[in-house]
């Protein structure tokens, strides 16, 4: 068996890659692994009703140092100052990649409410705003940026951003000088775009990692992307008309057909449309656009904005348009919610994801 760099004792099991390099390992002794973030100490022994089965370490193919499975949580010393983790990755030449502060195993014994009590909240500065709120995990690129964040199922910010404040899911991306790259709207928003005003939502969002968001900007602030669902009518200068329909699938927690996102990218004096089966590109002075909106929410997201949160059922198309906004965590305790584009004033916790009136 080819190891790696490290010498590691107790390895009870392990693969490896087809140049004989570790691939992953588990280990039952207590090993100290000196990495950019302090002296880690891999899984080796501890069971706990919440605890993940199986390997301690992970290894890229050049024998580097991929993964961390920690014993304990650990306080790490990271770009931005100390914070805890239960699991740590690297990029391959050895630099700080992703930081998870919880690693728990979710079963019938171990629930998600369970494992979000153990979670802190951060706080972060950015240049662009200021958030406090449950991170699934924080990463950062090989220079020691702030690449992304992902959100704890169910959290949601108000955050600024160069299109106004905006109401955010999943988690955002950051571009390396700071500017704020992408985020993922919680509920269909309106936003002015080259082509005109566009209802913005991705209804098929991947709700587990903040990288991945559908409004986009580059480091200037210009818009570069969005999503929105319907059927996008191009008119030539000539006359002729071009239809972009989204596709169709049923939900996938109700038995009814919901409407898939169709992806606008914005580049120089042209845009491209795409609805994952056929993608056109017009130069926008020379076209007019309408996008008919024809958003569902409620089936899509019933996993990742859950009513508990102040989100996901509680909102149609735009927020909830009667009654109170009333949530098992935080939410406003009075008045009336007809908006979703700025907090409540009134909230206890000021985490209310909708206006109260």
């Amino acid at each position: 068996m080819t190891t790696t760099t490290l010498e590691l004792h107790g390895v009870t099991a392990h693969s490896t890659f087809s140049n004989g390099v570790m691939r992953d390992c588990t280990l039952d002794e207590p090993n100290v692994i000196s990495t950019c973030v302090g002296d880690l100490i891999p899984r080796y022994e501890k069971l706990e009703v919440r605890t993940k089965p199986g390997q301690s370490l992970s290894f890229y193919k050049s024998g580097a140092l991929r993964t961390v499975y920690l014993e304990d949580q650990t306080e790490i010393d990271t770009p931005i100052g100390p914070l805890k983790a239960e699991l740590v990755s690297f990029y391959e030449d050895g630099s700080l990649n992703t930081v998870f502060q919880l690693n728990g195993q979710l079963s019938y014994a171990w629930t998600e409410n369970d494992e979000a009590a153990l979670a802190e909240e951060w706080s972060l500065d950015f240049d662009f705003d200021r958030i406090t709120t449950k991170l699934i995990s924080l990463r950062f690129y090989p220079t020691g940026e702030i690449r992304s964040l992902t959100l704890w199922p169910g959290e949601s910010l108000m955050l600024k951003t160069p299109i106004g404040k905006c109401l955010v899911r999943t988690g955002i991306r950051l571009h390396p000088n700071g500017a704020l790259a992408s985020f993922e709207p919680a509920v269909p928003m309106m936003i002015d775009t080259p082509i005109g005003p566009v209802s913005a939502y991705d209804v098929d969002a991947f709700t587990v990692d903040g990288d991945q968001n559908s409004v986009r900007f580059d480091e200037a602030g210009h818009l570069e992307h969005v999503m929105t669902a319907g059927t996008i009518v191009v008119e030539a200068a000539d006359g002729t008309t071009t239809r972009i329909n989204s596709n169709t699938r049923y939900a996938l927690t109700a038995d009814i057909p919901v409407k898939l996102a169709i992806e606008i990218a914005f580049h120089g004096d042209q845009v491209t449309i795409d609805n994952s089966l056929e993608s056109h590109t017009f130069t926008v002075a020379e076209c007019t656009f309408t996008t008919l909106s024809e958003i569902e929410t409620t089936a899509l997201t019933a996993c990742d904005m859950r009513c508990e949160t102040g989100a996901g059922a509680d909102f149609g198309t735009d927020g909830c348009t009667s009654g109170g906004c009333g949530t098992s965590s935080g939410g406003c305790g009075g008045g009336s919610c007809n908006t979703a584009h700025e907090p409540c004033e009134n909230c206890s916790d000021g985490k209310c994801t909708g206006m109260c009136a």
